[in-house]
């Protein structure tokens, strides 16, 4: 990847890479406490929206004024229609499905082309999340999901045990039905290692918050208020694979691991337990160890 070396070598281009990153995060850290998310004006949720993206423009050639303009057209549209949904009755089905729809479409492919082997989609999904994140938990005031930035000591500890005790299940499932095969990892293990643990975060900041917040948070909380956990964790587990098509046996693999999520959830009442498990299962630790699940999760 030329422009990675190019980076790597411009003092200048590393610092606006540098910049934006903590932008980002300072922009995740304001989900932490409901009186910061409550300072966040609708206006300055779609400026805000692209601006990480306007400022990794600076620095990466792949990046375009099309991928900033449209992030925040997308947005002006989520935070502006965000209120009268909410008010209706089940506005967290509409409002997950005005949040899902471009991820879902593949939107961001479109405005972020790869830049070869790096999927630059994944800088439009971060922003996006955040942005509906923000916005869904001012205007549904959701009670009991506990949101914060990072996961505390004890939500690290359950979320890596659960995948300690699920791993062994998930491995047999998978060999035994073929739907994944063990594969040793290419290259230098330093190297693998170090793509390792930033695939890790990437997922845990991209896919697994995003799932988990609108999985858990929202569908298995809705669920959850009418009817008992022992049919709100199937139910909640059914939806999951539904919305995960992998064909006959992976679709029991992952029913199975929305069950295992939904029931960490009920049991921990915290949604990181489960985006660290998530995390862990989305091919980070097993790619990187034995096993190449191919999406699982």
């Amino acid at each position: 990847m030329p422009w990675l070396e190019r980076l790597g070598g411009d003092p200048a281009l590393l610092t606006w890479v540098a910049v934006a990153a903590l932008v980002e995060a300072a922009m995740y850290a304001s989900m932490a406490r409901e009186s910061w998310r409550r300072r966040w004006q609708r206006r300055m949720l779609v400026v805000a929206a692209p601006l990480s993206c306007a400022l990794y423009h600076v620095a990466l050639p792949v990046s375009s004024l099309k991928s900033v303009l449209g992030l925040g057209a997308m947005a002006a549209v989520f935070v502006g229609l965000s209120p009268s949904l909410s008010r209706r009755r089940h506005g967290w089905i509409w409002v997950s499905a005005l949040a899902a729809a471009p991820i879902l479409l593949k939107t961001f492919r479109l405005l972020y082309p790869p830049a070869g082997e790096l999927r630059m989609e994944f800088l439009g999904q971060l922003m996006w999340i955040r942005t509906t994140v923000i916005t869904v938990l001012r205007d549904l005031e959701l009670e009991g999901v506990h949101f914060g930035f990072w996961p505390r000591a004890r939500e690290w500890k359950t979320g890596f045990l659960y995948f300690v005790l699920l791993m062994p299940v998930a491995l047999g499932l998978a060999w035994a039905t073929g739907f994944a095969q063990p594969a040793l990892p290419e290259g230098p293990w330093t190297w693998t290692a170090a793509r390792a643990a930033a695939a890790f975060f990437g997922i845990l900041w991209v896919v697994a918050l995003s799932e988990e917040f609108f999985f858990r948070g929202l569908l298995y909380g809705a669920v959850r208020r009418r009817m008992h956990p022992v049919f709100a964790i199937p139910l909640s587990g059914g939806f999951f694979a539904a919305l995960h098509p992998q064909g006959g046996t992976g679709l029991v693999a992952v029913f199975l691991l929305g069950c295992a999520l939904a029931g960490l959830y009920e049991w921990r009442r915290s949604l990181w337990p489960g985006i660290v498990l998530h995390a862990l299962n989305n091919g980070v630790i097993l790619w990187a160890t034995l096993a190449l699940f191919a999406g699982l999760g």
